[in-house]
């Protein structure tokens, strides 16, 4: 059925997904553009709904033989559905034959599932959903291709049982090519080439996943990888490496589906066996939340005499321990739930490509509760159905290890569970309104400490020094400093120093945290590589930001993408975890992620995009420093941007941050300072002094105002010297009056005095009266702070003068209070009272109402020195909301 619109065949897939289900226009919204739906949404997809339904109707009307019932869009209230049998779209056929071809796995029945999988296999013709493009379509064709390649390992488990050793080599040595990290895959290559006699083969091709997984991810292979290695280098026998169907689990459940019955007393009690785990340490708060919600008593009581429980999502960065605090708390807690314990790992990051659907989900869960294989659903409702009935009628603590994500889980939930359930997963799980969430951060320093000590052995671990320079090395991540220990305790001549050295080593924390079974990096690396491809380049890019955190603007431009879509992978990567908001809109990694997402960027972004990241990080912050500077400044001494600095990667960077008012700007400029001050140091520790000294220039005003004087020292003074090697006059002179003021911070007279003198010789030579205003305005200064007042009067006539030529209504109106104020402290009431009287009219006239209140004030307080308490009442009061105690001047004003 020939149909030309990409967005037309993107919506028949929404519904079609979807099979018999209502969707609402939102959602379709959501998935023809991407999260970015226009405001002309609504309107444009009915025009594509009739378009569908139309193309339907013709394809109808041309099918003249199959007897089947037409595919048709039916409309119920809000919502669309896509209407037709099962059989009618490829992907639910395929998904139904082998479902029924793992039900039959299950029951022993290998050559009848192995039929159902030819069937399914007819059905699939290549790639899922091809030439759709967007997000949505992309993440969906991924996980019809993960079911894909779950229901390929099925057969080939079943023909390695029946022995078909040589003939399955070719087809998994191609899929092997093609997931080149899936340990499934190479397991079943190893040992159809070993069952064929082809042994160096199956050994070479261990070694190959091992160069590729340390290669790519900076991994080595996993246990049962390296197990099945091992068995073959022992020559063991073959059968005895193939994979098993795992039978159900014999216990004394119920004889009927666990949706139809709940047990009674007749029933046998499950026994809860669970794994044991290390001792939990430094979990103690989260442990007590959890037996609270075990007993109905957080996150708070309904109040309906309601006997539901929570479900309770641990989440939190790979290896913070969401497993160790789930099974000990069920370990506790086991004998409050008479209808049995149930741990099912989902093994969402395990590196085995497993299933994430909810109904592999369910099927799992129903077995472990001992429900025949027979009895479990095969449609995919009555699956859900029954799981969701079975946690509402049993009172039993369930753990659903290393889920995948809410899409997952939602499924399997019922609204009211009388069983308790845990969820552990990387994912926030915030999709779920029907979730409590406990997030999992770092150990505390003391709790890190402890584990570190009780892992490594107290009588090794002495040094108290010592301990708290691997916890900080380890950022008291529980992972690891379970490694560090790992490590320490096989090596029995290493001391504390030794094992910290190695830490901060060149090679780098995450190559060190290890031991024989695992690796930290290999946990991160899991979690990488289940984001998406856009989500992965964020992760990598956004690592590549100097400072301690970043906000939305930054992020697009590292990224190269639009604000609102840098927000969304921002979204996304909080999502798992992966960065963190410690305050709202400010992003930062866990310091050992910020080192894997480092390293993987090395490996993977080319010099050139590295580069490209950081040229576009700055020419964006010079663009949005630039306009903040106008915005909260605007009278200031400045100089333009020239182009060559601010407008690099033009067409690439997000647009400008939008500010209704001065003060989020300032606000903004608040928060960017300390990244802002990285970024500067890193173009002076690179030699690049030229934009170092421009961002100096741009930041001037702000580390003034917010008491950045140490940070701007330094900075003012390379600014300086470089413009002077370079001849540039105009911004030498800009340089040395910032850094006059800051020297002046510092009561550094003599100094102050050199740079203004020296910035007032360079602005009479220019012959620039506005510099030259500037420049004896900072002269003026230095003569106040000594307490030179009819020096510094007599100076600032002159830049009163030069001010009145110029006609700058606010830079009079700054010379204007200076003078008073001077006036003032000379005794010249009179002439004091007239030049404030003029400064209230200017900014009167240039409807500054900020500084005309300040004038007043200083109004007021003139009056109060000058003995005319009422005059000066009568402000006060006008402006008590503005007045904080004023009895005396302020200092000189400047820009």
């Amino acid at each position: 059925m020939p149909i030309s619109s990409w967005k037309v065949r993107t919506l028949l897939a929404a519904l079609a997904v979807d099979l018999e289900r209502p969707v609402s226009p939102a959602v379709l919204a959501e998935r023809l553009w991407d999260g970015e739906p226009p405001p002309s949404a609504a309107g444009t997809l009915q025009v594509y709904v009739s378009r569908l339904r139309a193309a339907l109707r013709d394809a109808a009307a041309l099918d003249t033989e199959s007897g089947e019932r037409p595919v048709e869009i039916v409309s119920r209230p809000g919502t669309y559905a896509l209407r037709a049998e099962p059989e009618q779209i490829d992907w639910h056929a395929h998904h139904r034959l082998t479902r029924q071809a793992r039900a039959l796995v299950e029951e022993g029945e290998d050559r009848e599932a192995l039929d159902l999988l030819d069937q399914a296999d007819d059905i699939w013709q290549g790639e899922p959903l091809a030439g759709l493009p967007g997000e949505w379509a992309q993440q969906t064709r991924t996980f019809m291709q993960d079911r894909w390649l779950a229901a390929q390992l099925t057969r080939s488990e079943i023909e390695l049982r029946l022995g078909r050793y040589a003939d399955l080599v070719p087809t998994l040595a191609e899929l092997s090519a093609k997931n080149p990290w899936n340990e499934r895959v190479a397991a079943h290559l190893m040992t159809a080439l070993y069952g064929s006699g082809r042994i160096a083969e199956a050994l070479a091709t261990y070694r190959r996943i091992g160069r590729c997984l340390f290669r790519d991810l900076g991994t080595n292979p996993g246990e049962a990888l390296t197990e099945l290695n091992g068995r073959i280098l022992d020559g063991a026998n073959v059968t005895t490496l193939i994979p098993r169907p795992v039978s159900a689990p014999i216990t004394a459940a119920p004889t009927t589906a666990a949706h139809t019955h709940r047990p009674g007393p007749e029933t046998a009690r499950r026994t809860a066996i669970l794994p044991s785990m290390p001792e939990l340490v430094g979990r103690d708060a989260e442990l007590k939340l959890l037996e609270a919600a075990a007993r109905g008593e957080w996150p708070a009581r309904t109040g309906d005499g309601s006997t539901a429980l929570p479900v309770v999502a641990l989440s939190g960065l790979p290896g913070s321990g969401k497993t160790v605090l789930a099974v000990t708390a069920a370990h506790r807690l086991h004998q409050e739930f008479p209808d049995g314990t149930v741990l099912l790992p989902l093994g969402a990051h395990s590196g085995a490509r497993t299933d994430p659907s909810p109904e592999a989900a369910a099927t799992g869960l129903l077995r472990q509760f001992g429900v025949p294989a027979a009895e479990i659903p095969l449609e995919s409702d009555e699956l859900l159905s029954a799981c969701r009935e079975l946690l509402s009628s049993r009172r039993s603590l369930v753990i659903l290890d290393d889920a995948a994500g809410a899409e997952q889980i939602g499924p399997l939930l019922p609204a009211a569970p009388s069983s308790f359930v845990l969820v552990t997963s990387r994912h926030r799980m915030a999709e779920l309104p029907t979730v409590s969430s406990v997030p999992l951060d770092a150990l505390t320093p003391d709790a890190a400490a402890a584990m570190f000590t009780r892992l490594a052995g107290p009588d090794r671990a002495v040094d108290p020094a010592g301990i708290a320079a691997i916890t900080d090395l380890c950022s008291c991540h529980p992972l690891a400093l379970h490694l560090a220990a790992s490590r320490f305790r096989s090596r029995p001549s290493w001391t504390l120093i030794v094992l910290a050295d190695r830490l901060s080593g060149a090679n780098g924390r995450l190559d060190e945290l290890r031991d024989g079974r695992g690796s930290l990096k290999r946990s991160f690396a899991m979690s990488y590589q289940a984001l998406t491809s856009d989500q992965q380049l964020a992760l990598r890019l956004l690592s590549l930001h100097p400072g301690g955190d970043f906000g939305p603007y930054a992020a697009a431009a590292l990224i190269g993408c639009p604000t609102e879509a840098a927000e969304r992978l921002v979204e996304d990567l909080l999502g798992v975890h992966l960065i963190e908001e410690r305050t709202p809109e400010r992003f930062n990694y866990h310091d050992l992620v910020r080192e894997f997402a480092q390293d993987t960027s090395a490996r993977t972004d080319s010099v050139e995009e590295r580069s490209e990241a950081s040229e576009r990080l700055l020419a964006a912050s010079f663009r949005a420093l630039d306009q903040a500077d106008r915005f909260v400044f605007p009278g200031r001494f400045r100089l333009s941007l020239p182009d060559s600095v601010g407008q690099a990667f033009r067409n690439r960077l997000p647009h400008l941050p939008r500010w209704p008012h001065a003060d989020l700007a300032q606000a903004w400029l608040a928060v960017e300072i300390p990244g802002l001050l990285t970024l500067e140091r890193q173009l002076r520790a690179t030699g690049d002094n030229h934009r170092a000294a421009w961002f100096a220039h741009l930041l001037a005003r702000c580390l003034d105002v917010g008491g950045f004087w140490h940070e701007a020292l330094p900075m003012h003074q390379a600014a300086s010297e470089h413009w002077r090697a370079s001849g540039d006059t105009p911004q030498e002179l800009h340089s040395l009056v910032s850094l006059s003021i800051i020297q002046l911070r510092f009561s550094r007279y003599a100094e102050a005095a050199r740079t203004a003198d020296r910035a007032l010789h360079l602005a009479r030579a220019a012959g620039d009266p506005e510099s030259c205003a500037e420049a004896l305005d900072r002269v003026s200064e230095v003569q106040w702070e000594i307490g030179e007042y009819t020096e510094a009067l007599g100076l600032q006539d002159e830049v009163l003068r030069l001010r009145r030529a110029i006609g700058d209504e606010r830079q009079l109106a700054r010379s204007l209070n200076n003078q008073a104020l001077l006036n003032s402290k000379l005794g010249n009431h009179e002439i004091s009272r007239r030049h404030l009287s003029e400064v209230i009219d200017i900014y009167t006239r240039l409807g500054d109402e900020d500084h005309r209140i300040k004038a007043h004030i200083n109004l007021g307080v003139l009056f109060m020195e000058s003995g005319k308490t009422e005059s000066a009442r009568h402000i006060f009061a006008q402006y008590d909301s503005a007045v904080e105690s004023k009895t005396s001047w302020t200092g000189p004003s400047h820009n």
